[in-house]
């Protein structure tokens, strides 16, 4: 009967260990499948950036397939967005990557070619601005989030400054819906923190923010 007991002390002894040595094979191995797809995200969007820069802020000013290209690699990217991407928490500035609007919301006003961002004040409030050197043009906006990847949008104000000293203010209308198709952080190849959204309005839009 002791030999029994002794061997069936052994064999549980064996599991035992056997387990313990599986489960962190496991864990190791769940990690290392997250990073690497952590790896492919970060990389999939930072050539998305890449793409976009090379074609330029204005895409119209592109060939078609050079502006292809920047929606091709818009589409491999939105699937990794973030969860809910019309409720991420937005603050400071976020400036435009490109566009593919052939308005002036690109940047674009008759020849000229402005840098182009959005300010958010809060919650609700932000700022189209096209800035030519120390002239200015800036659009108060409005925006009521819908649901989880699309806000609505009302513009409220259009004012135009100069060395930062407001010219004039005037009333503005219009707005739209835009869905939010993709935000989220990632880290460029100085290890800087960046957010990244992709929006529809319906034109395709690729803003960043430093973090």
């Amino acid at each position: 009967q002791n030999y029994y007991i002794f061997y069936a002390m052994k064999l549980l002894s064996c599991l035992l260990v056997g387990l313990n040595w599986q489960q962190p094979l496991k864990i190791f191995g769940s990690t290392t499948t997250t990073t690497s797809s952590s790896l492919e995200r970060n990389d999939k969007i930072l050539d998305l950036l890449r793409t976009a820069r090379s074609v330029g802020q204005v895409g119209v000013l592109a060939p078609e397939q050079e502006q292809l290209k920047v929606e091709e690699a818009a589409n491999i990217v939105i699937p990794f967005t973030d969860s809910k991407p019309a409720r991420t928490p937005l603050i400071g500035e976020h400036k435009l990557v490109y566009s593919a609007a052939k308005g002036a919301s690109s940047g674009k006003i008759g020849p000229l070619v402005g840098k182009v961002s959005q300010l958010f004040e809060d919650d609700e409030i932000f700022y189209n601005r096209v800035s030519f050197g120390p002239l200015q043009i800036a659009l108060r906006a409005k925006r009521e989030i819908k649901n989880d990847s699309t806000i609505k949008v009302s513009f409220l104000e259009t004012s135009f400054s100069l060395f930062g000293k407001t010219l004039k203010k005037q009333q503005a209308g219009g707005g739209g819906i835009w869905k939010v198709k993709f935000t989220g952080k990632i880290e460029d190849k100085n290890g800087k923190e960046k957010l990244v959204r992709i929006m529809e309005t319906p034109s395709l839009f690729v803003l960043e923010q430093d973090l």
